[in-house]
């Protein structure tokens, strides 16, 4: 794997997610606690990063009234307006403050669906930079991490998800994705895994 033509994608890696505090931390603590993932992601950042590797992060953020779900969101989206979370300007639409950002890395915005490649110029950097191969990791697990793999597969894009580095709202919803969905359009890989792979 040539790390010149990687980029690890962070999805939705908010405040209000990640960090104490966070209108939906709640509602993913314990699986972001099972594998460690905020540290996890800063150890396999720096060390892509040592390689040549491109960083990249994707909070989602959403207009103070929502305008972007419509009247009547469902699933997900209407729980992230119920509580009231990822709104432009706030602490919890920001990047997490547990994440260590380099002047290198880049930080998309503003991403306001479920892919990551929706509502963001991501394919545009991607190609600009000669990716090739992208590894996704963030929340959570069963969605916006799912879709923006799936994305990135149609696309041609050779797809490693990381499975270590991700968290959604149960260790059994995320386990069920890493084991049966995700092997249909990505590699399901360990951050120490795809580092291996990086190094090789």
């Amino acid at each position: 794997m040539q790390a010149e033509k990687t980029a690890l994608v962070w999805v939705d890696v908010d405040n209000d997610f990640l960090e104490e505090g966070g209108a939906l931390h709640g509602a993913v603590k314990a699986g972001l606690e099972q594998n460690q993932v905020k540290d996890k992601i800063n150890l396999v950042n720096a060390a892509a990063r040592d390689k040549g590797a491109q960083v990249i992060f994707i909070p989602i953020v959403f207009s103070d009234d929502y305008q972007e779900m419509g009247d009547d969101p469902q699933g997900i989206l209407g729980v992230v307006k119920d509580a009231g979370a990822l709104r432009e300007g706030t602490w919890g639409a920001q990047v997490a403050d547990g994440l260590e950002v380099q002047d290198e890395d880049l930080v998309l915005g503003r991403k306001s669906s479920l892919c990551a490649f929706e509502t963001t110029n991501l394919e545009e950097e991607l190609t600009s930079r000669g990716i090739s191969q992208v590894a996704v990791g963030g929340l959570i697990t069963n969605a916006c991490v799912e879709s923006t793999l799936r994305t990135a597969y149609d696309k041609g894009l050779s797809v490693y998800s990381l499975t270590d580095c991700s968290a959604t709202l149960s260790p059994e919803s995320h386990q069920a994705s890493i084991e049966h969905s995700w092997p249909l359009f990505s590699t399901p890989v360990t951050g120490d895994e795809f580092l291996e792979k990086l190094n090789a």
